[in-house]
């Protein structure tokens, strides 16, 4: 056979024909089916490039690292603890850096994780993903606020759960629909296991749950025998800098907090963490052996000097700082180009602001702003139940002050074009 036949023969054996990707398409589980969901295009719209202003992902400015002192300090942990940045870790997570975190989570709480309350997770989705895998069984509901974040209903349907939808007020969740949500899962046979709560600067809302209403949560949910999943991934982000109590603290018995340091360190370490019950927290790590064994040594290694080093306590000001100044940017933009036309929340922190454009349909919406160039998430992914609205998400965090009018002036004019 020469060389060239065989380069022939293995290219017929490694480019699928249409036909073959459509008779494995019925093989398919059925949760893989469905395809590209409404934010898939969007966002594939939106990494078009070219002049678009884009409000669209949730993401940090890496703009914003200190690349260099990163650089060291990785440098540093491969050199002097080669055995444990370049293993594997333990399921729990390396036993330093657990001990680290369990007191940064008590450097803004009144509680402190116990030896074996807290686990080391790749960011904060594999937290929700071992919780699901710890905690529902097939048909299993979720209570989940509407709106919430769109990558949590995911999660949480690919394990089987039912989301079952609360209610949200201009102040966040009002903490009696948890009983509400709680009675409609069991009146269509779902037993509701899980609470699912963003207390600070709610994606996609921007907002701060107050104390009462935590109280409040944490009371009914100890009642109902629910389980608080309390997702704590804007919590250090106060342009502030304050903090409000949290749902762990004010009740460690039903809450597990789920944590990451995507939005103040780096995505791409993916580094998180979940405390709450030992109990719950053994099943989850039960469960880590299933998925990917254990977080990444390396990335832990890293944060654990960033963290002790003071590194991380030293960074949030500056991230804090950056991301209020763009948070004001928009909220002029917005004042500028559509206070006859719309409505929006004004975050004290995070990363978004929710926007309503009464009598428009936002996913209609988006296509017509991408032709203008501007990008953002329309809001019905953010409700379990898809309902058509009127609201819109936008985020601030990577886009520079000077593109904010402009981009606001862009969402006017689509606007004008639907309505």
């Amino acid at each position: 056979m020469t060389e060239t036949s065989h380069t022939a023969s293995a290219s017929a054996r490694t480019a699928p024909t249409e036909a073959a990707h459509d008779a494995w398409f019925d093989r398919l589980a059925a949760r893989a089916q469905a395809g590209p969901s409404e934010l898939s295009a969007v966002l594939a719209m939106a990494s078009a490039g070219g002049d678009l202003v884009d409000f669209s992902g949730g993401f940090p400015d890496p703009g914003l690292y200190d690349t260099q002192l990163l650089g060291e300090t990785a440098a540093k942990a491969i050199e002097s603890r080669p055995e444990v940045a370049l293993q594997y870790a333990p399921n729990y997570g390396l036993a330093s850096l657990r001990e680290v975190l369990r007191a940064e989570v008590s450097r803004t709480q009144a509680v402190v994780p116990g030896p074996d309350d807290l686990i080391v997770t790749s960011g904060g989705v594999d937290a929700l993903t071992l919780i699901c895998k710890a905690m529902l069984n097939p048909g299993d509901a979720v209570l989940v606020e509407a709106p919430s974040y769109l990558g949590a209903f995911s999660v949480f349907r690919s394990h089987d759960g039912v989301c079952v939808s609360m209610e949200n007020d201009a102040h966040g969740l009002i903490p009696a629909s948890i009983e509400t949500a709680y009675a409609q899962a069991r009146a269509q046979g779902a037993e509701p296991k899980v609470v699912y709560v963003i207390p600070d600067f709610q994606n996609p809302s921007g907002l701060r749950l107050d104390r009462e209403r935590r109280r409040e949560v944490v009371e009914i949910s100890r009642r109902l025998g629910l389980l608080v999943l309390e997702d704590v991934a804007y919590r250090d982000l106060a342009f502030d800098g304050s903090y409000v109590d949290s749902l762990y603290e004010l009740g460690p018995d039903v809450t597990v907090q789920v944590g990451t340091f995507s939005k103040t360190f780096t995505p791409g370490t993916r580094m998180g963490w979940a405390a709450g019950p030992a109990t719950v927290i053994d099943a989850m790590a039960q469960a880590k052996t299933n998925t990917d064994q254990c977080a990444g040594a390396l990335g832990q290694t890293i944060l654990e000097a960033h963290i002790t080093e003071g590194h991380y306590a030293a960074s949030l000001p500056v991230l804090r700082s950056a991301y209020a100044a763009r948070c004001q940017g928009l909220m002029d933009a917005l004042d500028g180009a559509l206070s006859s036309s719309a409505a929006w929340t004004v975050p004290a922190g995070g990363f978004f602001t929710w926007v309503d454009v009464p009598g428009v349909d936002t996913k209609a919406l988006a296509a017509l702003a991408i032709e203008e160039g501007v990008a953002f998430v329309p809001g019905a992914p953010f409700f379990a139940d898809g309902r058509a609205t009127s609201q819109l998400r936008m985020s601030f965090s990577r886009t520079p002050v000077s593109r904010m009018a402009e981009g606001a002036a862009r969402l006017a004019r689509a606007i004008e074009r639907v309505r």
